[in-house]
Protein backbone atom coordinates (compact mmCIF):
# COMPACT_ATOMS: atom_id res chain seq x y z
CA UNK A 1 0.00 0.00 0.00
CA UNK A 2 2.77 2.43 0.94
CA UNK A 3 4.74 1.83 -2.28
CA UNK A 4 1.62 2.27 -4.43
CA UNK A 5 0.79 5.50 -2.62
CA UNK A 6 4.31 6.88 -3.21
CA UNK A 7 4.18 5.87 -6.90
CA UNK A 8 0.88 7.74 -7.33
CA UNK A 9 2.20 10.81 -5.50
CA UNK A 10 5.31 10.88 -7.70
CA UNK A 11 3.15 10.79 -10.83
CA UNK A 12 0.82 13.49 -9.47
CA UNK A 13 3.83 15.69 -8.67
CA UNK A 14 5.00 15.39 -12.29
CA UNK A 15 1.54 16.27 -13.61
CA UNK A 16 1.27 19.31 -11.34
CA UNK A 17 4.66 20.57 -12.47
CA UNK A 18 4.12 19.92 -16.19
CA UNK A 19 0.79 21.79 -16.07
CA UNK A 20 2.38 24.73 -14.26
CA UNK A 21 0.26 24.23 -11.14
CA UNK A 22 3.42 24.39 -8.99
CA UNK A 23 6.88 25.84 -9.47
CA UNK A 24 10.18 24.20 -8.57
CA UNK A 25 9.79 24.57 -4.79
CA UNK A 26 6.06 24.94 -4.25
CA UNK A 27 3.31 22.56 -3.23
CA UNK A 28 3.20 19.37 -1.22
CA UNK A 29 1.58 15.95 -1.33
CA UNK A 30 0.56 13.34 1.20
CA UNK A 31 -1.40 10.16 1.86
CA UNK A 32 -2.64 8.78 5.15
CA UNK A 33 -2.02 5.13 5.94
CA UNK A 34 -4.07 4.44 9.04
CA UNK A 35 -2.18 5.92 12.00
CA UNK A 36 0.69 7.16 9.81
CA UNK A 37 1.06 9.56 6.92
CA UNK A 38 3.51 9.97 4.08
CA UNK A 39 4.31 13.55 3.08
CA UNK A 40 6.80 15.31 0.83
CA UNK A 41 9.95 16.71 2.34
CA UNK A 42 10.39 20.45 2.82
CA UNK A 43 11.65 22.04 -0.42
CA UNK A 44 10.89 19.03 -2.64
CA UNK A 45 10.65 19.62 -6.37
CA UNK A 46 7.29 18.00 -7.19
CA UNK A 47 8.25 17.51 -10.83
CA UNK A 48 11.27 15.40 -9.88
CA UNK A 49 10.16 13.42 -6.83
CA UNK A 50 11.88 10.21 -5.77
CA UNK A 51 11.01 7.75 -3.03
CA UNK A 52 13.58 9.50 -0.78
CA UNK A 53 11.56 12.74 -0.97
CA UNK A 54 8.82 11.31 1.25
CA UNK A 55 8.77 11.18 5.02
CA UNK A 56 6.66 8.73 7.00
CA UNK A 57 5.48 10.02 10.37
CA UNK A 58 2.77 9.20 12.91
CA UNK A 59 -0.60 10.85 12.31
CA UNK A 60 -1.48 11.60 15.93
CA UNK A 61 1.83 12.29 17.66
CA UNK A 62 4.95 14.40 17.26
CA UNK A 63 7.99 12.86 15.59
CA UNK A 64 11.64 13.86 15.22
CA UNK A 65 11.37 13.92 11.40
CA UNK A 66 8.65 16.60 11.38
CA UNK A 67 11.26 19.33 10.89
CA UNK A 68 12.12 17.76 7.53
CA UNK A 69 8.49 17.44 6.41
CA UNK A 70 6.59 20.02 4.39
CA UNK A 71 5.79 23.22 6.24
CA UNK A 72 2.10 22.44 5.62
CA UNK A 73 2.27 19.21 7.67
CA UNK A 74 -0.11 20.65 10.26
CA UNK A 75 -2.73 21.24 7.53
CA UNK A 76 -2.41 17.73 6.11
CA UNK A 77 -2.71 16.20 9.58
CA UNK A 78 -5.79 18.22 10.43
CA UNK A 79 -7.47 17.18 7.17
CA UNK A 80 -6.87 13.50 7.90
CA UNK A 81 -8.02 13.78 11.50
CA UNK A 82 -11.22 15.72 10.71
CA UNK A 83 -12.35 14.35 7.33
CA UNK A 84 -12.65 11.02 5.50
CA UNK A 85 -10.03 11.99 2.91
CA UNK A 86 -6.90 9.88 2.55
CA UNK A 87 -4.86 12.00 0.11
CA UNK A 88 -4.04 15.71 0.04
CA UNK A 89 -2.60 17.74 -2.83
CA UNK A 90 -1.53 21.35 -2.25
CA UNK A 91 -0.63 23.47 -5.29
CA UNK A 92 -0.24 27.10 -6.32
CA UNK A 93 -2.14 27.49 -9.60
CA UNK A 94 -1.59 31.01 -10.90
CA UNK A 95 -5.06 31.83 -12.23
CA UNK A 96 -6.79 30.54 -9.10
CA UNK A 97 -4.44 32.60 -6.92
CA UNK A 98 -5.07 35.72 -9.05
CA UNK A 99 -8.85 35.35 -8.66
CA UNK A 100 -8.47 34.74 -4.92
CA UNK A 101 -7.41 38.39 -4.47
CA UNK A 102 -10.83 39.65 -5.56
CA UNK A 103 -13.27 36.79 -4.89
CA UNK A 104 -14.61 35.09 -1.77
CA UNK A 105 -16.06 32.29 -3.89
CA UNK A 106 -15.03 31.09 -7.33
CA UNK A 107 -18.04 30.17 -9.49
CA UNK A 108 -16.91 28.35 -12.63
CA UNK A 109 -18.83 29.32 -15.77
CA UNK A 110 -17.63 26.40 -17.91
CA UNK A 111 -19.67 23.19 -17.88
CA UNK A 112 -16.90 20.92 -16.56
CA UNK A 113 -16.04 23.31 -13.72
CA UNK A 114 -19.70 23.75 -12.79
CA UNK A 115 -20.42 20.01 -12.85
CA UNK A 116 -17.28 18.78 -11.14
CA UNK A 117 -16.53 21.58 -8.69
CA UNK A 118 -19.60 23.73 -8.14
CA UNK A 119 -18.56 26.82 -6.21
CA UNK A 120 -15.14 26.94 -4.54
CA UNK A 121 -14.66 28.83 -1.30
CA UNK A 122 -11.78 31.27 -0.88
CA UNK A 123 -10.40 31.45 2.67
CA UNK A 124 -8.62 34.45 4.20
CA UNK A 125 -4.82 34.59 3.81
CA UNK A 126 -3.93 32.61 6.95
CA UNK A 127 -0.19 32.16 7.51
CA UNK A 128 1.32 29.07 5.86
CA UNK A 129 1.57 26.10 8.19
CA UNK A 130 -0.53 27.77 10.90
CA UNK A 131 -3.12 26.15 13.16
CA UNK A 132 -5.67 28.69 11.89
CA UNK A 133 -5.05 27.59 8.32
CA UNK A 134 -5.23 23.92 9.29
CA UNK A 135 -8.57 24.30 11.09
CA UNK A 136 -10.16 26.40 8.36
CA UNK A 137 -9.00 24.18 5.49
CA UNK A 138 -10.02 20.94 7.19
CA UNK A 139 -13.42 22.35 8.14
CA UNK A 140 -14.07 23.42 4.54
CA UNK A 141 -12.89 20.08 3.13
CA UNK A 142 -15.45 18.18 5.19
CA UNK A 143 -18.04 19.15 2.57
CA UNK A 144 -15.92 20.17 -0.40
CA UNK A 145 -13.39 18.77 -2.86
CA UNK A 146 -11.03 21.70 -2.65
CA UNK A 147 -10.50 25.15 -1.18
CA UNK A 148 -8.46 28.19 -2.16
CA UNK A 149 -6.43 30.18 0.35
CA UNK A 150 -6.29 33.84 -0.69
CA UNK A 151 -2.93 34.83 -2.20
CA UNK A 152 -1.49 31.39 -1.47
CA UNK A 153 -2.86 28.32 -3.23
CA UNK A 154 -5.28 25.41 -3.29
CA UNK A 155 -5.76 22.39 -1.04
CA UNK A 156 -7.57 19.44 -2.58
CA UNK A 157 -8.36 16.19 -0.77
CA UNK A 158 -9.85 12.90 -1.85
CA UNK A 159 -9.51 9.12 -1.59
CA UNK A 160 -6.96 9.04 -4.42
CA UNK A 161 -4.25 11.61 -5.26
CA UNK A 162 -5.20 11.59 -8.96
CA UNK A 163 -8.70 12.84 -8.15
CA UNK A 164 -7.32 15.53 -5.84
CA UNK A 165 -4.92 16.62 -8.58
CA UNK A 166 -7.67 16.52 -11.23
CA UNK A 167 -9.85 18.89 -9.21
CA UNK A 168 -7.02 21.42 -9.07
CA UNK A 169 -6.41 21.05 -12.80
CA UNK A 170 -10.10 21.63 -13.58
CA UNK A 171 -10.21 24.59 -11.18
CA UNK A 172 -7.24 26.22 -12.89
CA UNK A 173 -8.85 25.79 -16.31
CA UNK A 174 -12.09 27.29 -14.98
CA UNK A 175 -10.18 30.22 -13.48
CA UNK A 176 -8.40 30.85 -16.78
CA UNK A 177 -11.78 30.98 -18.51
CA UNK A 178 -13.04 33.45 -15.90
CA UNK A 179 -9.96 35.64 -16.33
CA UNK A 180 -10.21 35.63 -20.13
CA UNK A 181 -13.88 36.53 -19.92
CA UNK A 182 -13.23 39.15 -17.24
CA UNK A 183 -15.27 41.85 -18.96
CA UNK A 184 -18.33 39.62 -18.74
CA UNK A 185 -18.20 38.90 -14.98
Amino acid sequence: MEELCIKKLIEVGKLLYVEGLVDARAGNLSCSLGNRLIITRKGSHLGRLRKEDFIKIPLFERHILEDRASSELVVHREIYINTNHTCVVHAHPISAVILSFTHDVIEPVDSEGKDLLGSVKVLPPYPSGSEELARSVSETLKDSKLVIVRSHGVFSANKDPFYAYAHISVLERSCKILLHGRGKL
